[in-house]
């Protein structure tokens, strides 16, 4: 903070100062002996504040500093405005996350448990049968029929009810992994740390079951694609639920980047072109898609998110 120069009364100091804040320039006056010292804060802005001590000394009466004191209180209510929403819209690491994964553990210790479940069973191997056939919402064994038709059903028939959330855990490689992994321990960590962790894995039944059986009605449909399975639906649920979230109803200051969102909807966008024959072969490079899940998973999160808005509007 500098000294710009003091004037004989308190009025023209305090006038002046009044209108270098309503040019953005932070400043006050205070007495000093027997005339008024006016500083500026931002050393950066004292060329512009001598000029404005000039010309104030020689037209103190121009039109231009009437009524710059309530103009100067308007500013300061609106930089004080600028300065709570900045803060309110920090979230700090630590306090997020606590210190390391040992912060995370305490904060999400379910997000970080499903990640490892599905660690380990990647780890542990894929194939046509052993864990993953134990996983899958049909196994292959009970999934053909004897008329050469698939029963998509079957397993669940016999009362192999775990079928309805288990798929989740299969993943078809590093990369699929990686990508749920990733979307589960940014979204889904913010959604436990805030609503805890029993509404969490609440949420997480839920988006698996419908998400399962939105890819399962498609399999029976198309008779094929019985061998579907990663944390996606969960994904996209997540991902639908803190959209909303952000978009209607912040008050948990929940974080969703622009560029996170778009590449989400991207994505989403592009597996579904993946499974039309008219745009299939432009994108051959990417891997069959459990599109169903996906937008069962979406749709699903979304309305979740969105319902207890519609429950506390009141009746018209």
């Amino acid at each position: 903070m500098r000294q710009l120069g003091t004037l004989p009364n308190r009025s023209d100091a305090e006038r002046l100062a009044a209108w270098l804040v309503t040019q953005r320039i932070d400043a006050h006056a205070e007495e000093a002996g027997d005339a008024w010292a006016i500083w500026v804060r931002d050393e950066d802005h004292l060329p512009e504040a001598r000029e404005a001590l000039a010309h104030f000394q020689e037209n103190p009466q121009d039109p231009r500093y009437r009524g710059a004191e309530s103009e100067a209180e308007r500013v300061r209510r609106e930089e004080e405005q600028e300065r709570k929403r900045a803060q309110g819209n920090i979230v700090e690491m630590r306090s997020r996350w606590g210190s390391g994964l040992g912060g995370a553990a305490r904060r999400c210790p379910l997000v970080l448990a499903l990640i490892g479940i599905s660690v380990v069973i990647v780890l542990l191997g894929q194939g046509p049968g052993g864990l993953y056939d134990t996983l899958r919402f049909v196994s292959f064994q009970d999934a053909i029929t004897p008329a050469g038709t698939v029963d998509i059903w079957a397993s669940l028939r016999k009362g192999e009810v775990w079928r309805l959330v288990t798929p989740i855990f299969i993943h078809f490689g590093i990369t699929h992994l990686a990508f749920n992994m990733l979307l589960l321990f940014d979204l889904g960590g913010q959604i436990e740390t805030r609503r805890g962790t029993w509404k969490m894995l609440l949420l997480v039944l839920v988006l698996a079951v419908l998400s399962n059986l939105g890819q399962a009605l498609e399999a029976a449909f198309m008779q094929r694609g019985i061998n579907f399975g990663g944390m996606s639906g969960v994904g996209y649920g997540i991902f639908g639920y803190v959209l909303i979230k952000v978009r209607f109803d912040n008050r948990d200051r929940y974080m969703l980047s622009p560029v996170t969102a778009a590449i989400g909807l991207l994505f989403f966008v592009l597996c579904l072109a993946r499974s039309f024959p008219e745009t299939e072969r432009w994108l051959s490079f990417m891997p069959q898609i459990a599109n169903s899940a996906h937008t069962v998973g979406l749709f699903a999160g979304m309305g979740i998110a969105y319902a207890p808005l519609l429950l506390s509007r009141p009746a018209q």
